[in-house]
């Protein structure tokens, strides 16, 4: 099994991530939120307009290719407090899973935002997402607070903030 990191740069690049995202929020998420609010999430979080902006933020985007075939991405910026970076996304199709990705997606990350001069890397996961949840405590997460974020639409995000000093 050959893995390889790929890092978007241009806004056309990242229907990619659109296109596995179609294919893996539906499944990850059908039994934590409704129809409406994952088809609702994916507009506000993955239309061409808002990733092309946060790629002119400075968000870094890749994607994972499992023997040339893309299997899944992630994405991450700079974050508040300073020498803080947060992982925004990390997402593994489904065929791909319990093979050891998903932690070398993470360390992918890891290094990525330690070699920019980070210290700590954070991110929010769902309260009620098991299987995420065991794979960052298998990293090394720890949870740092409990949050539920108004995203709009009367929708919200019932979250725990995770986050691992880096070396």
């Amino acid at each position: 099994m050959q893995i390889s990191f790929q890092e978007l740069s241009h806004p056309e690049e990242l229907q990619i991530i659109r296109d596995i995202a179609n294919d893996i929020w539906p499944k990850t998420f059908a039994d934590i939120l409704s129809a409406e609010q994952i088809s609702y999430m994916m507009q506000m979080m993955y239309s061409p307009d808002v990733m092309a902006n946060e790629l002119k933020n400075g968000y870094h985007f890749e994607i994972i290719k499992v023997d040339s075939c893309p299997a899944g991405y992630i994405s991450w910026s700079p974050y508040t407090p300073e020498n803080t970076a947060k992982l925004h996304k990390l997402y593994l199709l489904d065929r791909f899973h319990h093979r050891g990705i998903g932690s070398k997606m993470l360390k992918q990350v890891e290094y990525r935002a330690a070699a920019a001069g980070f210290t700590r890397l954070t991110l929010n996961v769902n309260k009620f997402n098991e299987p995420a949840k065991k794979a960052y405590f298998r990293n090394g997460y720890t949870i740092i607070d409990s949050v539920q974020i108004d995203i709009g639409n009367g929708f919200i995000m019932d979250d725990f903030i995770m986050e691992k000093i880096l070396q």
